[in-house]
């Protein structure tokens, strides 16, 4: 994709109340992205597609609506939010550029280009004015957000009244952690993980009503467990012809984490939906 197709689609988005974009280190640098890739699918940086995208949205109607996509990534879920499920309008932000440079090549590779804005921002208040979104969306990513409380109260106020607030997310079991889990969220990817019940407390807090959560421990440790099965025989090759054999391995060696800590209970995969008053 030429630069000039590139930025039209990929902003970068300040305010008064952000410093000046810099760029640290990716934590999803090129690598991790492709690492990731190989072991999902292009666009998608955590298990389930589109199957568990209508597993969260069931009996949502998000037909021509403007979504906010809070940690786009490289924008899988953004770009099926617009084909599959029919959303008029989606804003991605993410505070990694490599993640949205990718997510702006597929957004030009599946068509959608017009209709997905992608934006660079920093940590913190959402560059939005008030009641911006219909819905806000998000897909595992806000694991990496450590300020849960502002990150609710900042999008309750870019909802529309009676807006829509749906996710999933990485969550976990009470402590004490196993050898394997305390290795899992000391990885090196920033992960600032919480009960599913504290998610939920913190949304309440925040004002949201009508809140639903579903623990999906069971569906991910069946996935977890076919995924680490599959990367070790049936996709070895292909997943080595992608990445090299040295990050096979290591993809090999991570699915098989996960599958062990959520079958020990301590990963806890979820689904939220809630609503902003009005």
């Amino acid at each position: 994709m030429s630069e000039s197709a590139e930025d039209a689609i990929l902003q970068n988005k300040e305010s008064a109340v952000f410093a000046p974009l810099k760029a640290p280190r990716p934590i999803y640098g090129a690598n991790v992205i492709r690492t990731l890739e190989a072991n999902w699918e292009a666009g998608w940086l955590s298990p389930g597609g589109v199957e568990d995208l209508a597993a969260l949205l069931e009996r949502q109607d998000i037909s021509g609506l403007n979504v906010l996509d809070i940690g786009v990534g490289a924008g899988g879920p953004a770009i099926s939010l617009l084909k599959k499920f029919g959303a008029g309008h989606v804003t991605g932000i993410d505070v990694e550029r490599p993640v949205l440079e990718r997510a702006a090549a597929l957004a030009q590779e599946h068509g959608v280009a017009g209709q997905l804005e992608l934006v660079h921002v920093a940590p913190g208040v959402l560059p939005f004015v008030d009641a911006e979104f219909d819905i806000v969306f998000s897909k595992d990513s806000f694991i990496h957000i450590a300020d849960k409380a502002l990150l609710f109260s900042e999008i309750r106020r870019i909802l529309v009244p009676g807006g829509l607030c749906a996710f999933s997310d990485w969550c976990c079991g009470p402590p004490l952690y196993s050898p394997e889990m305390t290795a899992w969220l000391g990885n090196g990817m920033g992960f600032v993980i919480a009960l599913i019940e504290e998610m939920e407390a913190v949304m309440q807090d925040a004002g949201f009503r009508n809140i639903a959560a579903k623990d999906r421990n069971r569906w991910f440790s069946d996935v977890a467990a076919q995924e680490a099965e599959a990367a070790a025989g049936s996709r070895r090759s292909e997943i080595i012809g992608r990445i090299g054999a040295d990050a096979a391995e290591r993809l090999i060696a991570t699915a098989k984490r996960r599958a062990l800590i959520a079958n020990q209970g301590h990963l806890r995969p979820a689904h939220f939906i809630a609503k902003a008053p009005g």
